[in-house]
Order: structure tokens, then sequence, then C-alpha cells
């Protein structure tokens, strides 16, 4: 099956707003580290989440998940607020995280890493042969070592293991936490490229990253964040010509 067969069975009936983030305040415990948050990711949109090390990305993204707790505000997905929901309810309905650091069960096979994708969620484990079929079309290289034990696999292709994990949720929303960490100039630009099929073909992705270059490139629209808030906001275009993206993180 084609992957914009697939993507067009996931979309959603209900409007373009897959995902609307409204006024979120983070705390860990008296701690608070996100600020009045306010953005959104449109269906078949690629929207990426910028900024250094400690910025809030990844702590935005847990939120999201259920992981985190919300201090206040709210989370909007497929037109419903999910802010009591689990992370298991989320993730059932189509939210699908990959981890920074290119985390994986080191001990299984690359297949059994992916299956594991999609173990909790009823409508992607009916549809896991399909879509494991899908996912080696994207990812060869996955196909070549499918047998193999995952801890074997080299920093890229463990990158790569993940987001194809995390695709066979069959999601409505892929989140993706800082593909390029601990990654060679080589390597970061084969994710990248790979991620560009994802969104060429319609795949919604919210993506967090501290490459600003790269993410611009990918996504339509970004949020540049710094010590929890939003700071800039715009097009991936207007993003890279701004004079405080260009000091601040392009070292220009």
């Amino acid at each position: 099956m084609q992957l914009s067969t697939i993507l067009k069975s996931l979309r959603p009936i209900w409007g373009k707003k897959l995902l609307k983030v409204e006024k979120i305040n983070i705390s860990y415990g008296i701690i608070q580290v996100v600020y009045d948050v306010d953005f959104s990711v449109e269906e078949g949109e690629c929207v990426a989440l910028l900024g250094s090390n400690g910025a809030g990305k990844t702590t935005i993204l847990n939120t999201i998940s259920g992981v985190v707790p919300l201090k206040s505000g709210s989370i909007i997905f497929q037109g419903l607020m999910c802010n009591r929901s689990s992370p298991s309810v989320r993730y059932e309905s189509g939210i699908a995280q990959v981890p920074e650091g290119g985390k994986i069960f080191p001990f299984m096979t690359v297949q059994d890493n992916l299956i594991m994708g999609a173990a909790c969620r009823d409508e992607a484990w009916k549809k896991r042969d399909e879509t494991l079929e899908w996912i080696y079309k994207i990812f060869p290289k996955l196909r070549d070592r499918y047998n193999q034990e995952a801890r074997l696999l080299s920093g890229g292709e463990r990158q790569l293991l993940v987001v194809g994990r995390g695709l066979m949720a069959r999601p409505r929303l892929l989140m993706i936490d800082e593909p390029s960490l601990g990654l060679a100039p080589k390597v970061l630009l084969e994710i990248y490229e790979t991620l560009k099929v994802l969104r060429d073909e319609g795949m919604t992705i919210l993506l967090s990253e501290q490459n600003v270059t790269q993410a611009l490139k990918l996504a339509s629209r970004g949020y540049v964040l710094e010590n929890g808030q939003i700071i800039l906001s715009g097009a991936s275009v207007e993003l890279l010509n701004s004079a405080h993206v260009k000091q601040a993180y392009l070292g220009l």
C-alpha cells in the first residue's frame, strides 16, 4: 500500500485544526518551566518548536502526551479537550511521540521494536503487518536488519528505528523530539530526507529541535521558545530571516 493511501485513511473529518494548545503553564513541583504557551498544528502540517536545551520543548511534548501534568491551560486534540486524559487514552486517540536520544529496546530485534509501536493501539495492532511493510519501504535499512538486535544499530539507524516505531501506531499526530541529537552531519541529513518524505505525503508532524536550519527547512511554520515562553512565531522563511534567530541560533 502506498504511503499516501495510508495517511489519507488517518485524516480526521472534524476540520483542519488537529491540535490546539492554549495558554498552557507547566511546573515541576514549585518550579514553573513553561509560561502561557499558545500554538496550533493543522492537519497535514509540519510545525517546529525551536529553542536551545532547557527551553521547554521536550516538556511541552511530554505534556501533550500526558506524561507531564498540566498546571493550567488547555490541550485540544481532534476538537476534544484532553487535559485529564491518561497517556494511554491520548495514544489510542492518535498522538504518538518519538523520544529524543534514539531510545530503543536494545536486546529485542529491530522488527520486534517496531511491532511494539503498534501494541497499545487497537487500530494499529489490527493492521500491524500492513504498516510494517509500509515502514520497510520508507526505511530499507531497517528491512535489511529486521532480525538484528537493536543495540547493534548505528546512531542514525536507531533514530530511524524510533521514528518507524512511532509510525507503527498509525498516528494522526507524530511528535518528534530532537531528531538531530548526537548525530553526525551526514547522518542528520539522511534523517531529514526521510522526514521530508513523510511531510510531503501529508503526515502531521510536531517537531522539537535545536537545529534551527534543518527544522525550518522541513516545517512550514515555527515557534521559538526561550525560558519556557514563545518569543517568536511565524512562517519558516520569516524566522530564518529574523535578526534574533540569525544571531542567537545561526551564529550570524
